[in-house]
């Protein structure tokens, strides 16, 4: 009886464990052929919400990481996040860093670029012919969260609102600018980000490219 039960046992791990592999999500696995990790394998306090995981939050109302909910970079940069992670928490110990996006494949970079050609928005998509550096696991859309997790006002973006919302907000931007609150909260971000060795985007407050592009080129290959 106990062999018996031993082999049931074994097969039932057996099935069980390729049953996983088979419904491990497609994204994810081309970041894990690509050798990136996952950010909570290196800084578990930082948090993640991936808005292209989930139509009602991106402004292209796809989802296109088929509720992938962890967020995969380069090792090197998600070491550079958990600085700035520690940089936020020196100044503002219950406030965190979230991730809104991180590693995107090319193939998704695509897709936005073709709903964002030609409309006002085109210039958040980089081109795919030559690659965003999402497309190479060294850029993070971030922002800053409370101790309430609740986002902390940095103005325009293009993120978490209806798409009426979201052109609404972008013509308001056009018209007022940013106030104070969101200055500051805007050099809060940039600060943390900047000293962890980041290079941020003129055009998108919540982009840091971890790595120079000309250098993320030559070292690494594209996701797609």
């Amino acid at each position: 009886m106990l062999k018996i039960n031993t082999i049931g046992l074994a097969y039932f791990c057996m099935i069980f464990s390729a049953s996983a592999i088979s419904h491990t999500n497609e994204i994810e696995n081309r970041f894990i052929q690509a050798d990136l990790v996952d950010i909570h394998s290196i800084d578990n306090t930082i948090q993640v919400d991936l808005v292209n995981s989930d139509s009602t939050k991106n402004l292209f109302r796809q989802n296109f990481y088929d509720g992938l909910t962890t967020a995969y970079l380069r090792e090197e940069v998600a070491h550079q996040l958990s600085s700035a992670q520690q940089n936020l928490k020196a100044i503002h110990p219950d406030h965190s860093i979230i991730i809104m996006d991180a590693a995107r494949p090319r193939s998704v970079s695509r897709q936005m670029f073709e709903k964002m050609q030609g409309t006002r928005f085109e210039r958040y998509v980089a081109h795919p012919d030559s690659g965003s550096m999402h497309n190479y696991g060294v850029a993070v859309d971030v922002t800053i969260v409370d101790a309430n997790g609740e986002r902390i006002d940095m103005g325009f973006i293009p993120f978490y609102q209806s798409s009426v919302a979201i052109y609404l907000g972008y013509a308001h931007l056009q018209a007022f600018g940013l106030n104070e609150t969101q200055k500051d909260n805007r050099q809060l971000l940039a600060d943390i980000m900047t000293q962890a060795g980041f290079i941020p985007l003129s055009h998108e407050w919540w982009h840091f490219d971890g790595i120079h592009k000309d250098i993320a080129r030559e070292q690494f290959n594209i996701i797609e």
